[in-house]
């Protein structure tokens, strides 16, 4: 397969995995203070990164048992693979950007598939229980419903800066909402989909990533 013109950016939750590990977390350890804190943050009363250390303060939990719930319920797209084998078989630098944690991505996708892809996400501290550790440390947005703990809009700044490949963002969320600025081909679900229909902003639809291969590959037969 001939090398092709791309580098491409992804979230994770809910993009990469089928399921958003927030949300499993919040079902799984939360109660009805971590269902609000969700309520808050959709309508931008709360911005992400303030969300997200209220979610592990109530939880209370440890790395233990967060890993555990990532264990048991969050799964990776069954077409992560095959887009993999593409990414690097056409040598197409591959990065994921994240506002989870870098111990999930780690535990659901294993060494073995992260080798050669550049990872940025948040931590979670050694403590216990564990707390959040935010990748960017002193955040300055001039959005509404900032700042996030990972800015993703930095990320697409810097890569844009090392490149002139044909930039691809595949997001879901609306910690991507930022990060579809400086692109060149948005793949969108979800709510970064809805997001970009009530704003007027082009993207192209995906369900799973078979539909990301079909689009970026269309000479693949999968």
């Amino acid at each position: 397969m001939a090398d092709t013109p791309y580098i491409i950016v992804s979230d994770f939750d809910g993009t990469i995995t089928i399921e958003d590990t927030t949300d499993v977390l919040v079902n799984v350890c939360g109660n009805a203070e971590n269902d609000q804190i969700e309520v808050e943050y959709m309508n931008g009363s709360l911005n992400n990164r303030e969300a997200m250390t209220r979610h592990f303060e109530i939880m209370n939990i440890g790395l233990g048992e967060y890993l555990s719930v990532v264990d048991d319920n969050i799964r990776a797209d069954p077409w992560f693979d095959t887009f993999l084998s593409h990414v690097k078989s056409t040598k197409t630098p591959f990065y994921i950007v994240s506002g989870g944690f870098m111990q999930g991505i780690r535990r659901v996708l294993g060494e073995a598939r992260l080798e050669g892809v550049e990872v940025h996400a948040n931590k979670l501290t050694d403590e216990d229980p564990v707390r959040t550790s935010f990748i960017t440390k002193r955040p300055v947005c001039d959005k509404f419903y900032g700042p996030c703990g990972n800015c993703k809009r930095d990320y697409i700044k810097k890569i844009r800066g090392r490149t002139d490949r044909t930039l691809v963002f595949i997001g879901d969320g609306l910690t991507d909402r930022c990060a579809i600025e400086g692109v060149d081909i948005l793949l969108a679900k979800n709510a970064l989909a809805s997001y970009c229909d009530d704003q007027g902003i082009s993207y192209v639809r995906y369900s799973d990533f078979a539909d990301v291969i079909r689009y970026l590959w269309p000479e693949s037969k999968g």
